[in-house]
């Protein structure tokens, strides 16, 4: 099944800002769907979604943070300005919030499916 990657595979990007937090985020691996059969590539699948729905939504926290940063550091000096209004921000938000609610209901039903 998943596995999680080593430090080598770790997609983070070296220009990240410092003051993300310190706890560093790491990919799963993809899943391989080549000589499985059909209900372990349909599983395979669901996986591979799953992980990037979870990197892409790791990826937008981090975004908005260091958006959220930015707009305090704006209002404290003349840095620069944040990239995003309050309602983009909020969208944003719930977008993340939809996402890993869609994420959980698949992996309910599947684990539904699982239960006699």
């Amino acid at each position: 099944m998943a596995k999680s990657s080593n430090a080598s595979t770790d997609t983070r990007c070296s220009c990240a800002s410092s003051s993300l937090p310190t706890v560093q985020f790491k990919p799963f691996e993809w899943v391989q769907r080549e000589g499985l059969d059909v209900s372990r590539q349909r599983h395979a699948s669901f996986l591979n979604d799953a992980r990037d729905v979870v990197q892409g939504t790791q990826t937008l926290a981090q975004l908005l943070s260091w958006d959220e940063d930015r707009r305090d550091a704006t209002s404290s000096d003349a840095g620069p300005p944040p990239l995003l209004d309050a309602c983009q921000r909020e969208a944003l938000q719930r977008l993340l919030a939809v996402s890993l609610g869609l994420l959980h209901a698949q992996i309910e039903a599947q684990c539904d499916a699982l239960t006699p």
